[in-house]
């Protein structure tokens, strides 16, 4: 029995361990300084993902947790999606709720980056000291080289890319456990990090880890099977049994993370990946065999440009040195050097990518690599793998064995280390031809102290203080050279805080328009390019400026432009409805993508219609959308910068809007404000009117005043307007020539006129008509002019919708005076029926027909025999009253996850919701279960008949609660597995101790 008075069993361990904790802490410590700037200095890393990505979904997910609510539903990008169900959102991965219930989402976002820094450090000191053996030295250096080495570095703008990956290294001390033979914790403690690294919600990060650990805990086994003489049957026991320890393990793993992992597979199965990304996609941002040096050595000079981030995984000088040295460590057992070596080997191979034929046969065939992109990724297993390496290294030097014989042998070791490394400077030369001497000369300078220190530790005796010395000094030397080339990454341009949380003008125009409640705001798009220079930049640089470097200023500028253009998910950030959004994951929907073409441009022969898979649909917007696309979408509100306006005679004119008419053709300037004026000026342009005669009529101007008079003025080619691209051969002659705005066509002639009447007026309206018989007369910009006074007001005028600018700053903000509200009715008869077999590419095309009207009609999608039942059922429904009211829809509350609408109509409707359609979502009418089908393309259309009725549309996902019990099943099942090695240990101890 157990002797009551006996303590030693409990201090033991804290003996033991006590000097591990405290190393653990310091390595927490070590993260702060090395990451100074996003922790105790309070900056901001405002470039990247992490601002116009991350940021954005932390600051619904904060909002949500405060309020107590779980975010299951997205209605401010994509034209509404799911939020839960994108994993990158890590809506369930447990370290992120106390952070959004405790902290800003600015704030979080940082915080969180320097705890996984430090979990990252932390778990690689335990990978070293319980998986390699390693002394606590040794696995400090392992904790560090993994912790602040170049590849997590350069990751710190992908959050859930670094969560993830901060849990690898003790996936691998439990998966060599495990595969050993290891039960009850080890397999609870694998199954809980399988679980964390698939709820952080990088699925790639959570492959490339799952490979890693087959490759660390099954390779040398299968090494081994293979090479020994034994029967086939005996070498396929030998691997299978730790094999399928390992499998059921990580599926219990899954199980815990089923809550995430069940709604991201019902929504990736409606993705743009649902069938694998395209080839070219799969095996972009590969890493250049030319680049590989480059890649794996550090940069001290010269910041690491955002297009290279992904190709970042130096160690240092003093790393490679010192893993040159673990690599011949004979301490170290042969497999677990070989497992390292396998890591390096194989993530280094897998990441060239499409200059790996290997890669190529692996992406085009194998599920895990067909539906990524990014090869350069899989450096992260390089990078755990020289973790490893440099932990063995450090260790070796407490027992370097000296070398006998002659001067030659003796020599070998540093010579050969420093061949390695000039091979390797000058294959980085040749890579990256714009290296900086300075770092040339400290790359030699480092490779010469490493080899003054191996020939230190050769000259020194096995075992003794000098070992010790330099083991310390190479620590300390790993260390300095790692922070030394951090200031290179991004984390070394933190900005001031301000760049998340001040608040811009066209940000407060648009707040001070929009609700949350009630009905919902009109949309927004935006396609301003960001090349403008802030209003404000002055005072920016005399606030900024002294505090912040170059770099980190011009980040804050960045970010201020950023928030003025509201790009790309920043209308998450200030809940603001966009049409656009940006999402490299299982987002944004295939449908979604389909039906952006609607707002690009036509292909032609020479200008096809670029698509981006993830979203940001402004970078491929060249103009203004058709309008009835717009109104469709419900896009209210359009951003534009102002960099291809133009002053003329010290006039402005707006020349984001263009009217092109032909013969008969008119526009009108939908808002004309208060303004007295006496000229009208107008910037336009011929197309297609070479043979237009000298003074041949192209239109007129009519401008209604206060008051009912009215001026009609002609405008004739060769006088007031002529060919745009004007030659030898045009027929008339050339007006005088306002400057040349075209859009990459600098050869183009905008021509501006004035047209000016005797007294000073007030107009009320204005329309343009065109009447030339041959060609185009294209209306760039029209401005009110009071020459008296040198005033002036541009006016908005286009023939494909009504529009006004309702603010005018860094950028512009029109508002569409013709949207679309957010649900509206469509008579029955107006519906085309089509079935579920109809392509989506079929249904775009009866869209852009000409005659297609979004406003009065609509496509419905189910199947054949509820559209036929439709019609009756809705005819069975009792009719209005002659008191009621017909076609009126209000939205009567509208929030994420639920929305109600009040409908009366005179007769059976589709009531369309220009919200996406998505599994999980449930519609009542009047308390009664109704189906929502699927309507042009991508919206919710709900059937309505003759009467008030109440609609409520309820988010409620079956997937979340399918894996929900899943995940509660995986919970119990961990639950036994720890009190079973719980009993088993105390049962161990009772025995021990009689």
């Amino acid at each position: 029995m157990i002797n009551p008075g006996t303590t030693h069993r409990f201090s033991i361990p804290i003996r033991r361990y006590g000097p591990d904790v405290v190393l653990i802490l310091s390595l927490g410590g070590a993260v702060l300084i090395a990451f100074w700037r996003i922790s105790v200095a309070g900056r901001v890393l405002a470039g990247g993902d992490l601002f116009t990505y991350f940021y954005p979904y932390w600051a619904e997910a904060t909002r949500a947790i405060q309020a107590g609510r779980l975010p299951l539903w997205n209605p401010y990008l994509f034209m509404a999606a799911p939020f839960l169900a994108n994993s990158q959102a890590g809506v369930f991965y447990p370290l992120n709720w106390p952070l959004w219930w405790l902290m800003p989402a600015h704030r979080s976002l940082h915080w969180t980056l320097v705890l996984h820094l430090w979990l990252a450090t932390a778990g690689g000191y335990l990978w070293g000291r319980s998986s390699l053996r390693l002394g606590r030295v040794g696995g400090t250096a392992v904790g560090l080289a993994w912790g602040l080495g170049g590849y997590l570095g350069a990751q710190v703008e992908h959050v859930n890319q670094l969560q993830g990956l901060a849990w690898l290294p003790l996936m691998l001390s439990l998966t060599d456990r495990c595969v050993a033979g290891a039960k009850g914790r080890t397999v609870a403690g694998l199954s809980l990090v399988v679980g964390l690294v698939l709820l952080a919600g990088h699925t790639q990060t959570a492959f490339i880890s799952l490979v890693g650990a087959a490759i660390y805990g099954l390779g040398p086994i299968a090494w081994q099977a293979i090479r020994q003489h034994q029967r086939r049957r005996e070498r396929l026991l030998m691997f299978i049994r730790p094999a399928s320890r390992l499998l059921m393990t990580i599926s219990l793993g899954g199980m815990l993370a089923a809550v995430q992992v069940v709604p991201t597979w019902e929504l990736s199965r409606l993705s743009i990946r649902a069938g694998g990304l395209p080839f070219n996609e799969r095996v972009s941002f590969s890493l250049s065999p030319l680049y590989v040096a480059r890649a794996l050595l550090p940069g001290y000079t010269t910041p690491v440009p955002p297009e290279q981030i992904e190709y970042v995984a130096y160690v240092g000088i003093v790393g490679l040195a010192l893993a040159w040295l673990g690599a011949g460590n004979s301490r170290s057992p042969v497999a677990r050097r070989r497992a390292i070596g396998l890591l390096i080997g194989i993530g280094l191979s897998l990441s060239l990518g499409f200059y790996n034929p290997i890669y190529l046969v692996l992406a085009r065939y194998v599920p895990g690599f067909a539906h990524f992109r990014v090869p350069a990724r899989w450096l992260a297993l390089y990078g755990i793998g020289m973790a490893g390496l440099i932990g063995q290294g450090v260790d070796s030097m407490l027992s370097f064995a000296r070398p006998t014989g002659c001067i030659r042998a003796r020599l070998a070791g540093p010579f050969g280390l420093l061949a390695g490394l000039l091979v390797l400077m000058a294959w980085a030369y040749v890579g990256t031809r714009g290296i900086p001497w300075q770092t040339i000369a400290i790359w030699g300078a480092v490779s010469l102290g490493c080899v003054g220190m191996v020939r230190l530790l050769q000259r020194g005796s096995s075992v003794g203080r000098i070992g010790q010395i330099i083991q310390v000094v190479a620590l300390a030397a790993l260390v300095a050279e790692l922070v030394a080339a951090s200031t290179t990454l991004p984390h070394s341009q933190a900005t001031a805080p301000q760049a998340f949380t001040s608040l811009r003008p066209a940000i407060a125009h648009l707040l001070a328009t929009t609700e949350h409640e009630g009905t919902p705001a009109g949309r927004l798009l935006s396609f301003s390019d960001i090349t403008f220079d802030p209003g404000d930049l002055a005072e920016i640089e005399i606030a900024y400026g002294p505090q912040l470097s170059d770099a980190a200023l011009y980040e804050y500028i960045v970010a201020t432009k950023q928030k003025e253009v509201l790009t790309p998910n920043l209308p998450l950030a200030f809940r603001v409805p966009a049409v656009d959004g940006y999402d490299g994951g299982v987002l944004p929907l295939a449908r979604y993508v389909t039906l952006q073409r609607l707002l690009l441009p036509p292909a032609t022969s020479t200008t096809p219609t670029s698509v981006s898979m993830d979203g940001r649909l402004r970078e491929n917007l060249t103009a203004i959308p058709e309008g009835r696309w717009l109104n469709l979408l419900g896009v209210q509100y359009l951003i534009t910068d102002k960099l291809h306006d133009a002053w003329l005679d010290d006039v402005f004119y707006d020349l984001q809007f263009t009217a092109r008419l032909t013969a008969g053709e008119a526009a009108s300037v939908a808002y004309v404000p208060h303004f007295e004026a006496t000229a009208l000026g107008i910037v336009s342009y011929l197309d297609g009117g070479e043979t237009l005669p000298d003074g041949a009529p192209v239109g007129r101007v009519e401008i209604g005043f206060t008051g009912g008079e009215r001026h009609t003025f002609v405008v004739r080619a060769g006088q007031q307007t002529a060919e745009g691209i004007y030659g030898p051969e045009v027929h008339h002659a050339q007006a005088v020539v306002g400057g040349h705005f075209w859009s990459g066509q600098p050869e183009g002639n905008d021509y501006v006129t004035r047209m000016q009447w005797d007294e000073p007026a007030t107009p009320t309206t204005i329309q343009v008509q065109a009447s030339l018989v041959t060609g185009t007369w294209v209306v760039r910009g029209v401005s009110l002019i009071d020459e008296r006074t040198g005033s002036f007001q541009a006016l908005v005028l286009s023939n494909q919708g009504r529009y006004r600018q309702v603010h005018s700053g860094d950028v512009k903000i029109y508002q569409n005076l013709d949207a679309l509200p957010r649900a509206f009715l469509v008579p029955l008869d107006r519906v085309t029926e089509v079935t579920q077999e109809t392509t989506d590419r079929e249904i775009l095309e009866r869209m852009q027909a000409p005659d297609f009207d979004p406003a009065t009609e609509a496509i419905l999608v189910g199947d054949a025999e509820h559209i036929a039942n439709i019609a009756a059922a809705i005819e069975a429904k009792s009719p209005p009253s002659e008191e009621e009211e017909g076609g009126r829809v209000q939205i009567r509350r509208y929030t994420a996850e639920q929305i109600e609408i009040e409908v009366n109509s005179q007769e059976p409707a589709i009531l369309l919701l220009t919200d996406a359609w998505y599994p999980g979502w449930q519609a009542l009418a009047n308390g009664r279960p109704v189906p929502i089908y699927r309507a042009d393309l991508l919206f919710r259309a709900v059937p309505v008949g003759p009467g008030v009725q109440h609609i409520t549309l309820t988010f409620r996902p079956l997937s979340l609660l399918v894996g929900l019990e899943l995940s509660g099943v995986a919970v119990i099942g961990l639950l036994l597995t720890l009190l079973s090695a719980t009993r088993s240990n105390s049962s161990q101890i009772l025995w021990d101790a009689d």
